[in-house]
C-alpha cells in the first residue's frame, strides 16, 4: 500500500525561466533540483493564471482558487464603486482582500500547524496557530502600506526603519553625496596611517515606515602605507576607539548592530556594508550600506522574529533598484541576494526544528528582480554577448536558490512531500536595445480613438483625465474599463446598447493595431469580461475588457500569455513534486494548472481541502493512481471482517444444566 507523506514543503521561486533551470540542471549547476527531478516528477506544461503576475498567482497556489474566486486579480486591486483612475487602485498584498481560504486555514480544522515565510498577500496573518514571517510585500522588509494601514502609491514601499543607502563622492541618484576632508585635529585615537580623510552622514532616514531619528556615522578613509587610500572605516564618533567596521575595496563587513530611536521606542537593528569602490586618491568613494533590519513587527507570534537574530545572512529587501541607480554592481547585487537566501534557509531550519508543523511554505523573489534588471539592459535574442551575460548571472542566482532548497529539504526529512513551484516565468522584449524601441501601451490607442479624453487642471497645470468625456480607460496590467453609468462615480456610458457598442469598438481597436516598427500585431486576445471566465477571471474586480499580448511584447511578464515563449524566455510555470508515493523520474505532458497544487497536496496528505478550491488532483504524479480507491477498499473489507467477527461473538449461546 502506498505510504502517505507526513509533511509537505512548498518552495516558490518568483519568475524563474523553466528553460534556464533545465539548462542549469543539465550542466550540473543545480544538483539539489536535479535530484528532485530525477527522483520525482517534472511538469513540462505548468500553466499559470492570467495576468502572469505576482499577487494573484501566489494566492492561487496556496488557495487552489482562480483569481476570479479569490479576488486578487492583478498586482493592484480595484474595488467596484471607486474611480477608474489608477490612483484608486492599491497593491494587492493584504490578506483581507483574499476571498478564498488558504490551505493552512483549512488544515487548522484538522489541528495542523504551518510555517509560512515571506509569502505574498498573506499579511495580516489569518492563521490561528503556527508561525508566519512577512507576507505584506515581496520581501520581509518591504511594506506596501503605512503603519496606519493606509495603502501607498501605485508602486511604492516602506521599511520598518529605513531603506539602504549609498555613501559616495559621486553624483548618483538618491545617494548620500559626501565631501572627504582632512581629519586635521578633529579626530583622536586615529588608527596608524600616512593620510586620513573623513566625512559624516545620517543613517536611517530613507523610506521609513515609522518615525526614526537617524544616527550619525563618520566615514574614515585612510592611506595606510603611503601607496594610496586603501581602507575605509565607519565610526560612531570622531574617535578611533568607536570604529565598528573597517573594509578594503570589494569586502563586505560582518553583520553589525545599533540602537535606533523611533516613535515606538528604541529598536535594535542589524546591517552590513560593502566597499564598492575606493580610488587611490580618494576622489571616488562608493560605500554601500544595507537597510537596518529590525527583528520585530513582521512575525506571528510577535516574539518569533527576535529568536532569529543570530542566524547568518539578513532578511533584506534585495531588489534591483540599487544596481539600476548605479549604487552597486551586478556582483554585489547577487551577493546581497545570497544573504537573503542564506537567511531564508537558516530561518527555515530553525523554525522546522523548534516548532510543530505539517505544512511549510516559502517564497523567494530573486529570479523576478534579476530578469527585470537583465532584460532591461540586455537583448539575449539578438546579441550572443548579451545572452552569455544573462546566463552567467543565472548560473549564480540559481546556484544560490539550489543551495537554499537543499538545506530546507534536508531539514524537512525524508517523509515529506516536496514541491518547487513558481507564479509565472519571464521573457525578454523584442529589440529592447534598439534606438527605435518603444514600450507598448494600449492607452494611446484609446486616446487617439477618442475613448479617453484629457484636460489641463487650472490649479496645478497638469494634464488629467476628463471624465465627462471619457468612455473607456486602460487600467492595471490587462484590463480596459468602460466608464459606466450606475457603476462608476463619473460614468457617462449608458448600460445596454451603448455599453456593448463601446466594448466592441475597444476590441476591434486592439485587434486592428499593428506595430509600425516590426509589422507585428502585439495583441494576442481581447475579450469581453464574461468570456474571460475560461481564464479563471470573473467577478467585480476585473475590467470590462480583458486582453493579453504575445511573448515578445515589452514587459517581462504580466500581460504575456501563459504559454508565451520568446528567445531564452518562457512564461510557463515551474512545478516539481517529490516524496512518498510520487513517481520517480517522470515527466508530465498534461497541463498542470496552479489551482491543482493544493488539491493534490490535500489528496496526498489526507487533510482538509480549502472550501473555495477550484482545482483538481494531478493524479498522474502518483506511483499508484488508484491508491485512494485501494485504501478505501481495504478499509471496507476490514470493516466487514470486524463486523462479521463481532456478529459471530454476539450470536454465541451456551446453556448449562443445573
Amino acid at each position: 500500500m502506498q505510504v502517505s507523506p507526513k509533511k509537505v514543503v512548498i518552495i516558490g521561486f518568483d519568475a524563474p525561466i523553466v528553460k534556464s533551470i533545465k539548462r542549469c540542471v543539465k550542466e550540473g549547476k543545480m544538483p539539489n533540483i536535479a535530484k528532485l527531478i530525477q527522483t520525482g516528477v517534472w511538469a513540462d506544461n505548468c500553466l499559470v493564471p492570467h495576468p502572469t503576475i505576482t499577487p494573484p498567482n501566489w494566492t492561487t497556489i496556496v488557495t487552489g482558487a482562480w483569481p476570479g474566486t479569490h479576488g486578487i486579480t492583478c498586482f493592484h486591486i480595484h474595488k467596484p464603486g471607486t474611480g477608474l483612475d489608477s490612483n484608486n487602485t492599491y497593491e494587492a498584498f493584504n490578506s483581507q482582500d483574499c476571498q478564498a481560504e488558504y490551505i493552512w486555514e483549512a488544515w487548522e480544522r484538522a489541528d495542523k500547524k504551518s510555517i509560512v515565510i515571506n509569502y505574498p498577500t498573506t499579511w495580516p496573518p489569518r492563521m490561528k496557530k503556527g508561525v508566519q514571517l512577512g507576507g505584506f510585500g515581496l520581501h520581509i522588509n518591504d511594506w506596501r502600506h503605512d503603519k496606519s494601514g493606509k495603502y501607498l502609491g501605485i508602486w511604492d514601499y516602506l521599511h520598518l526603519l529605513s531603506d539602504d543607502q549609498c555613501i559616495t563622492t559621486e553624483e548618483l541618484p538618491f545617494a548620500d553625496v559626501v565631501s572627504l576632508e582632512d581629519t586635521g585635529h578633529t579626530w583622536k585615537n586615529l588608527p596608524p596611517a600616512k593620510r586620513s580623510l573623513s566625512a559624516k552622514f545620517k543613517y536611517g532616514a530613507r523610506k521609513t515606515r515609522i518615525k526614526v531619528t537617524p544616527v550619525t556615522y563618520y566615514v574614515l578613509v585612510q592611506d595606510t602605507d603611503g601607496n594610496g587610500y586603501n581602507k575605509v572605516s565607519l565610526s560612531k564618533s570622531q574617535d578611533g576607539n568607536d570604529i565598528f567596521l573597517t573594509l578594503k575595496q570589494g569586502e563586505w563587513s560582518n553583520k553589525v548592530s545599533d540602537i535606533f530611536e523611533t516613535e515606538e521606542g528604541k529598536k535594535k537593528a542589524f546591517f552590513m556594508c560593502k566597499l564598492i569602490e575606493l580610488s587611490s586618491d580618494a576622489s571616488k568613494l562608493n560605500l554601500y550600506v544595507s537597510q537596518p533590519v529590525h527583528y520585530g513587527g513582521w512575525s506571528f507570534p510577535d516574539d518569533i522574529a527576535q529568536k532569529l537574530e543570530p542566524l547568518n545572512g539578513l532578511p533584506l529587501r534585495a531588489m534591483e533598484d540599487s544596481v539600476n541607480l548605479g549604487w552597486i554592481d551586478t556582483q554585489t547585487y547577487l551577493e546581497r541576494a545570497e544573504l537573503e537566501n542564506t537567511w531564508f534557509a537558516e530561518a527555515a531550519q530553525y523554525l522546522m526544528t523548534n516548532n510543530e508543523w505539517t505544512l511549510f511554505a516559502l517564497h523567494a523573489h530573486i529570479p523576478d528582480h534579476t530578469y527585470h534588471f537583465l532584460f532591461h539592459h540586455n537583448d539575449p535574442v539578438k546579441s550572443k554577448t548579451d545572452l552569455e551575460t544573462c546566463q552567467k548571472v543565472e548560473d549564480i542566482f540559481y546556484d544560490s536558490l539550489d543551495k537554499m532548497v537543499g538545506k530546507i529539504f534536508t531539514a524537512a526529512g525524508e517523509d515529506t512531500l516536496k514541491i518547487i513551484v513558481s507564479d509565472h516565468g519571464a521573457v525578454p522584449t523584442e529589440d529592447r536595445m534598439s534606438p527605435e524601441f518603444k514600450n507598448f501601451s494600449i492607452q494611446p490607442l484609446l486616446t487617439k480613438a477618442g475613448l479617453t479624453a484629457y484636460k489641463t487642471n487650472e490649479l496645478t497645470g497638469k494634464k488629467e483625465v476628463d471624465w465627462t468625456k471619457t468612455k473607456a480607460i486602460s487600467q492595471r496590467s490587462v484590463y480596459v474599463y468602460v466608464n459606466l453609468k450606475s457603476r462608476d462615480p463619473d460614468g457617462i456610458v449608458e448600460p445596454g446598447e451603448e455599453y456593448e457598442k463601446v466594448r466592441e469598438q475597444i476590441i476591434n481597436l486592439l485587434y486592428d493595431y499593428t506595430d509600425k516598427h516590426n509589422g507585428k500585431k502585439p495583441i494576442a486576445f481581447a475579450w469581453k469580461k464574461e468570456d474571460a471566465r475560461i481564464l479563471g477571471l470573473y467577478g467585480d474586480r476585473i475590467g470590462d475588457i480583458v486582453y493579453g499580448v504575445h511573448a515578445w511584447v515589452s514587459g517581462e511578464h504580466g500581460r504575456q500569455l501563459t504559454t508565451g515563449d520568446y528567445g531564452m524566455g518562457s512564461m510557463k510555470g515551474l512545478f516539481i513534486i517529490n516524496g512518498p508515493g510520487i513517481k520517480k523520474g517522470a515527466v508530465l505532458d498534461r497541463n498542470v494548472w496552479l489551482v491543482d497544487v493544493v488539491p493534490t497536496i490535500c489528496y496526498s496528505m489526507n487533510l482538509p481541502i480549502p472550501k473555495t478550491v477550484d482545482g483538481a488532483v494531478i493524479y498522474q504524479v502518483f506511483e499508484d493512481i488508484d491508491f485512494k480507491s485501494k485504501e478505501t477498499e481495504t478499509l471496507r473489507k476490514n470493516y466487514e471482517r470486524v463486523k462479521t467477527a463481532l456478529e459471530g461473538q454476539q450470536s454465541l449461546t451456551h446453556s448449562y444444566d443445573e
